[in-house]
């Protein structure tokens, strides 16, 4: 029987390149693959600043290079290697638990084929994702196969069971729609907002959420029924609870009873400034979506809505920089709250009244 490897023979033979970092911010050790990717052996390596050999375009996760607290996980972020292009990568790191003031840094290096993802220099919520025309074909095909077969179906279904394909049919409508927002995300165009009931927008995502489930799940609502209608794009609001309720789920996975609710109200006082302007709007309508989940990691609260920051391992950090963007696109806002006095954390939106007629 073969003895266990040792911890320097498992750390050499990682996939992903690691560097560990010290307090002063230089490297102190590397893996063979570091050495590949950054294009310079150990020996060059350690001793050297970390700033020197990798940098990012996104400035956020420039500082978290430098910043000895900072726990992050970024998908699809473009890399400089002293000044050269390195394509993209997904990037964590990390504090090592038996010692804070030391960090390890993973970088695992992606297909030069991928989605191309830039980072533009204007305002902080814009960013551009140019998505390759294999997109429509491998996923909006697929798409209009599952919508036939649904149509096919419910031709054989009884009235009691068709509300399940028109669910069908309509989510797969729904993504088509997400598909083509996502291919002009780097646009900055205005909403085709109408006048909509808000409590129906809810059921609507909270019963695909539920379904999702085969009833295993349950999300709570406290709604107020004398909420005017909202002025909002159905389809862009869909996506946003949707988001937002699937986010829910995954914070409470772990909880044998876990707590999500939807919560509607009128709040008179509440209003936003117009970015570069005096301007002020008037925003009454807010729907909380709160869950007792652990909560976005206090380090990461103040980038949240920004892309390619994310709390989950195998996430890419675009969800909640999309909710934020539709809800701009909507002259809506978006804010994330953790409650003082309860283990819960919650996600606000805030939507301006249709005009009454």
């Amino acid at each position: 029987m073969s003895s266990l490897p040792s911890a320097e023979q498992i750390f050499a033979g990682l996939p992903d390149a690691l560097l560990i970092i010290d307090e002063q911010h230089q490297i102190a050790k590397v893996n063979p693959v570091a050495e590949n990717f950054l294009g310079r052996s150990a020996r060059h390596l350690i001793g050297a600043h970390v700033a020197d050999q990798i940098q990012f375009q996104d400035e956020r996760l420039s500082s978290a290079l430098l910043n000895k607290d900072a726990n992050v996980a970024a998908r699809r972020v473009p890399v400089r290697l002293r000044g050269r292009e390195g394509g993209l990568v997904n990037f964590d790191i990390h504090t090592i638990p038996a010692d804070q003031s030391w960090r390890i840094l993973s970088i695992a290096p992606l297909p030069a084929d991928g989605p191309v993802v830039e980072q533009g220099s204007g305002e902080q919520d814009q960013f551009s994702i140019r998505a390759p025309d294999i997109l429509g074909h491998e996923i909006k095909n697929p798409l209009a196969a599952i919508k036939g077969a649904a149509q096919l179906l419910d031709r054989s279904l009884t009235e009691d069971q068709r509300p399940l394909t028109h669910m069908i049919k309509g989510e797969v409508e729904r993504i088509a729609k997400l598909l083509d927002r996502m291919q002009s995300l780097s646009t900055k165009q205005p909403a085709k907002v109408e006048a909509v009931n808000v409590h129906s927008l809810i059921d609507r995502a909270r019963q695909s959420i539920e379904t999702a489930y085969n009833g295993d799940l349950k999300i709570t609502d406290q709604f107020d029924p004398s909420l005017p209608d909202v002025l909002v794009d159905p389809d862009a609001m869909m996506q946003v609870l949707t988001n937002l309720l699937s986010n829910a789920v995954d914070a409470t996975r772990k909880h044998d009873n876990p707590e999500i609710q939807v919560i509607t109200r009128y709040s008179f006082g509440a209003s936003f400034s117009v970015h570069g302007s005096d301007q002020v709007v008037r925003l009454p309508v807010e729907i909380i979506i709160k869950d007792d989940g652990p909560g976005v990691p206090l380090e990461l609260e103040q980038d949240i809505f920004s892309p390619f920051v994310s709390t989950k391992r195998e996430g890419q950090g675009l969800g909640l920089a999309l909710v934020r963007k539709l809800m701009n696109d909507m002259n809506g806002r978006v804010r994330y709250e953790r409650s003082a006095a309860s283990d819960h954390t919650q996600f606000v939106l805030f939507l301006p009244i249709a005009e009454q007629g």
